[in-house]
């Protein structure tokens, strides 16, 4: 026999009044915990905005000065680099689906500033675009997107050209250990050796 609350409970398990007991600690606990932490997050201070002139500056030269620019920088470059519209040129259908994917994989941003990107990589990145590689001068990732090669590749020729100097024609950057000739030949229009 247990008292519980000034009643007599018979036939009751022997510690079931001390897990009851438990359980409402616990749970008290919680509401205690989970208060705690919207209160924080209620009154913690908002993240500052950047502003459009802090932009990261990797890369900026090879975007075209003009509305949305400094949108376009700020938003991309949180999940990837956004060299990597490039050498991507696409219609302003490619680029809404572009987007649209972007958002699905967690870009954020409002509703404007995915318009004002929409109508910056429209005019400045259109389908017919070829855009030209300096291949002495591009980073990496330019050079992984606008030659199709592998990352591993790009980093190679980076490499190879921080070690043997400026590269003067096809030929010197075939020379490249393990990078696909065929790739390099094929985008041969597109590079520039300056």
């Amino acid at each position: 026999m247990i008292r519980e609350k000034g009643r007599t409970v018979e036939n009751a398990r022997p510690g079931a009044f001390l897990k009851r007991r438990l359980y409402r600690a616990q749970a008290v606990l919680w509401s205690i915990f989970l208060s705690s932490a919207m209160a924080l997050y209620a009154f913690a201070p908002a993240p500052q905005q950047q502003s459009s002139s802090s932009a990261p500056a990797h890369g900026n030269q090879d975007f075209p000065a003009g509305p949305g620019r400094d949108t376009f920088l700020r938003v991309c470059s949180t999940c990837h680099s956004p060299a990597n519209v490039i050498p991507n040129g696409q219609s302003r259908e490619g680029w809404e689906d572009t987007i649209t994917k972007m958002v699905g994989f967690g870009a954020s941003g409002t509703d404007e500033e995915f318009s004002d990107i929409l109508d910056y990589l429209t005019k400045n990145f259109p389908a017919d675009s070829h855009v030209k590689i300096n291949v002495n001068k591009a980073t990496a990732d330019q050079l992984r997107t606008g030659l199709g090669v592998t990352q591993k590749d790009a980093e190679g020729i980076v490499a190879y050209r921080h070690d043997n100097g400026d590269f003067k024609s096809l030929d010197d950057l075939k020379k490249v250990p393990g990078v696909d000739a065929a790739k390099l030949e094929a985008k041969k229009n597109l590079l520039v050796f300056q």
